[in-house]
């Protein structure tokens, strides 16, 4: 119970941020670029993600007790990297949004972005995001998720993890894809479209695939 509490108050936490960014935009007229930061949210779910940890079965079929010390290795490495990932991808936002959506926005003028005008391709950009919000996801499950999750099943050390990570998706790429459209929708559409729904629909959905790859990869292991 107290992991589904600490996952609410998480989703509770990029809502409050989320909603708050969405205001700001807002007063500058860039609300289109709010599916930008939905779509970086998703590079958290592995900091997110670690609340499940006491979910995890062992092969055993058992709940060990959660040893955070054990893990800081890995989650330090990722945390870093997404959030290395996150900035980038909001600098590349920024400059996509200037040249196809708004090419006399405030940023446009800020970043010295010039162009010529192309028409507003919002559509495009908001389909283009969709994919990136997918692709945001699948990163976060193979670099971030896994390693941790694998951690705590076998430790194979943190290049280990990793290698153990890359295989487990290869050989699950359906699966793995699928569970990365559910993230990419759990995230996107409530904050986009549903609003208070994403505090019920994320962690719901997070949870349930954090279930599944422990499922799946003692499966596979086993196999």
């Amino acid at each position: 119970m107290i992991s589904y509490g600490l996952l609410f108050f998480a989703s509770l936490m990029i809502f409050f941020i989320s909603q708050i960014i969405h205001f700001y935009l807002g007063t500058y007229n860039l609300s289109t670029m709010y599916i930008s930061f939905c779509a970086g949210f998703i590079l958290f779910i592995p900091l997110v993600s670690l609340v499940l940890h006491p979910l995890i079965v062992n092969k055993e079929g058992k709940s060990e007790t959660f040893h955070f010390s054990a893990l800081l290795a890995n989650i330090g490495l990722v945390c870093v990297v997404q959030f290395l990932c996150f900035l980038i991808w909001m600098t590349d936002a920024i400059a996509l949004y200037s040249l196809y959506v708004d090419q006399h926005s405030f940023l446009a003028k800020v970043f010295d972005i010039k162009t010529q005008s192309r028409g507003d391709m919002t559509f495009e950009f908001y389909c283009f995001n969709f994919i990136l919000a997918w692709l945001f996801a699948m990163l976060s499950m193979v670099v971030g998720v896994l390693p941790c999750l694998i951690a705590r099943l076998d430790n194979y050390g943190v290049v280990g993890d990793f290698v153990a990570a890359f295989s487990f998706a290869k050989r699950h790429k359906s699966l793995m894809c699928f569970y990365a459209l559910l993230i990419a929708s759990s995230v996107l559409v409530p904050l986009l479209y549903g609003k208070y729904l994403f505090l019920v629909i994320f962690p719901s959905v997070l949870a349930w695939v954090f279930t599944r790859l422990n499922k799946k990869y003692l499966e596979s292991s086993v196999s």
